[in-house]
């Protein structure tokens, strides 16, 4: 009998989880298991879950995680509703067990507390204790927001007024007249309404969290001393709160090639030769060709290498602008000689083509790394036509030359990004070969190669990512070192969080943007912690279109990238040499490749080509000067 009550029990539960969908099964039968209930007792539990009578009391992270989602991504009507229908914890759980990032406003000229606040609540108070010291990055960049003011009840002061010019007012509402005069300073242009917001990101080599400490209104007036000083007060707060014992050290400051932030970096972080005092000194010294000018504490400058790749001035942009680039004896290479050329290709036609040179969105970095591939995969298939002296064609095989030549360019400065089977050698031998022959090509064609924007863009780049490798071998050479984490690729992916949480509106008021800005944080938190949710940011992966790799990231690398394995000036003599090899064969006079003499006078480098203590594309206003050679 005790069996046959027993089968009827299990045919019972089996029926209730069959026919009905009941919220929070597992934890229901969890918690009745843990307080040793029968068969018979979980099945009745089961059925007052079903007639709403009774709840599972407690949470696990997981579900946490999964309502802070909801609740960020779809609002509190969405999680009130899932509550109800499935479960999942209430805002009133959420604010009980979780803490929602919530940024420090800035309201009037940016000071050093809104940097503190950010800092300690958003960095300092939420990670773990125990984590070893990382690397840190500094990142900058903006995004737009409705010219709109906006009242913050718990300061009681009127925010969204540009930060350089709102010292002008007083923002507090103490009467009615107070409300009138900040309105009167607007309408008369003294302090003026937030086109933007600039937002200033902190994050660690061999992490992906990011970590927003500054989100400013700004007008667009800023010059490159009120950067300077933006970017100063965020490293000084940085030291001043002890992150920099807790967290760690400041290694590079990230923009993404704006001419105002460039030229601010420029004068913080290209100041000072390396001390020979210094433990990078030894190994750095001994890379001929690479600056070694830093800021204070050997902070260095960086470029983003996504913008590089599809920003104005930059490669694909170059390549697919009438007047493109100009090598190997004078040869153009545009959008038009290309669209002759790429329909050579199994893979394309002549509509794949069109889209590659003349893309719908030009901001679109898998099309632009697609074209990329394209011109190296049309140079590799014409080998022999490049390889045959004996050619008659000779338009065609300059042509083909030129296009080797471009390819072989393109190839040294985007597999160290996409290749995940490279090691971390093979990649510094990879950006060394692209600075040696970016510079020799530079000192025959100048402007028309490539902007002095883009050539100083790209050499300070590499220059920062061989110094942040340098640093980890001091730091902890058993660490991997992923050349990902350079540039601003985290803030913008922060960025891409943020327009969606919106909806993709860009017409958002400043307290919005704080909020989306707040949420993101938390969302890539969850993300963290359950990678398997992240469906990642699809114009931002550097995979094409036509392969399996996503979004690449250090988890996937295949390669040996741990960075004391790396032997620096190894692999940048050996970059040299496959640099050397390509230029011999080219048109490019020998003397814009002869290394060991240009890089004996100590005025030349690789960011001052010409000599004379003089680096080019500081600012989009560099004049073509007649005093460089």
């Amino acid at each position: 009998m005790t069996s046959l009550t027993q089968l009827n029990d299990y045919s019972r539960l089996l029926m209730a989880i069959s026919e009905n969908d009941v919220p929070r099964l597992q934890q229901i039968i969890k918690i009745a298991l843990d307080n040793g209930a029968s068969v018979r007792e979980v099945v009745n539990k089961l059925e007052d879950a079903i007639e709403g009578v009774y709840r599972p009391r407690g949470y696990g992270s997981s579900d946490i995680d999964i309502a802070t989602l909801v609740y960020r991504l779809g609002g509190r009507q969405l999680l009130y509703a899932l509550n109800h229908q499935i479960g999942v914890p209430s805002i009133r759980t959420l604010r009980a067990r979780s803490t929602f990032t919530t940024i420090t406003p800035t309201i009037g000229p940016i000071r050093p507390e809104q940097f503190d606040d950010n800092i300690r609540n958003i960095i300092l108070n939420t990670r773990d204790a125990t984590t070893s010291l990382r690397g840190v990055s500094f990142m900058i960049d903006e995004m737009a927001l409705e010219e709109m003011a906006i009242h913050f009840g718990k300061h009681n002061k009127i925010g969204g007024l540009c930060w350089k010019h709102s010292h002008l007012v007083d923002p507090v509402l103490r009467t009615y007249d107070s409300a009138v005069r900040i309105a009167q300073k607007i309408h008369n242009q003294e302090v003026h309404l937030g086109k933007e917001v600039t937002v200033i990101g902190v994050a660690c080599f061999g992490e992906d969290e990011l970590y927003p400490v500054l989100a400013a209104p700004t007008c667009k007036t800023e010059n490159a001393a009120d950067m300077e000083g933006i970017l100063t007060r965020a490293i000084e707060r940085w030291s001043a709160t002890g992150a920099d014992t807790l967290v760690g050290p400041v290694w590079s400051f990230a923009t993404d090639g704006d001419a105002t932030r460039r030229a601010a970096g420029h004068r913080l972080f290209v100041k000072t030769p390396l001390s020979s005092y210094s433990p990078l000194y030894a190994t750095l010294s001994d890379m001929p060709g690479l600056n070694t000018f830093t800021g204070d504490n050997e902070v260095t400058l960086d470029f983003d290498f996504k913008h590089i790749f599809k920003r104005e001035f930059c490669i694909c942009t170059l390549i697919r602008s009438p007047a493109g680039i100009t090598l190997n004896n004078g040869r153009i290479i545009n959008a038009m000689m290309l669209s002759r050329y790429l329909i050579w290709l199994p893979a394309h036609d002549e509509a794949s083509v069109t889209k590659l040179l003349h893309p719908d969105d030009p901001q679109d970095v898998p099309r632009a790394i697609e074209l990329m591939q394209a011109i190296v995969s049309l140079s590799k298939s014409q080998q022999a036509s490049i390889d045959n002296s004996f050619s008659t064609d000779i338009d065609l095989r300059a042509d083909l030359m030129s296009v080797k030549l471009l390819s072989d360019i393109i190839e040294s400065i985007l597999l160290p990004f996409i290749d995940i089977s490279l090691s971390l050698t093979e990649q510094v031998q990879y950006l060394s070969r692209y600075a040696h022959l970016s510079f020799a090509i530079f000192r025959s064609h100048r402007r028309a190669f490539m902007p002095y924007q883009l050539y100083y863009d790209t050499h300070t780049m590499v220059k920062n990512i061989m110094f942040c490798i340098r640093k980890q071998q001091i730091l902890d050479p058993g660490e991997k070192f992923f050349v990902g984490d350079s540039g601003d690729d985290r803030l913008e992916l922060h960025f891409g969080r943020t327009r969606m949480i919106g909806g993709h509106n860009s017409g958002c008021s400043y307290s919005q943007v704080l909020d989306r800005l707040g949420a993101a944080k938390d969302i890539d938190g969850v993300f963290k912690r359950h990678p398997e949710l992240d469906p990642g940011h699809r114009r931002l992966k550097l995979g094409t279109r036509h392969d399996t790799v996503d979004h690449i990231n250090r988890v996937m690398w295949r390669g040996d990238i741990v960075s004391g394995r790396c032997d620096l000036p190894s692999a940048w003599q050996t970059g040299r040499d496959m640099a050397l090899t390509i230029l011999t064969a080219s048109q490019i006079d020998p003397i814009n490749f002869s290394f060991p003499t240009l890089f004996s006078d100590p005025a030349v480098d690789m960011l001052r080509p010409f000599g004379m203590n003089k680096y080019l594309g500081i600012s989009d206003e560099d004049p073509e000067d007649v005093s460089v050679p």
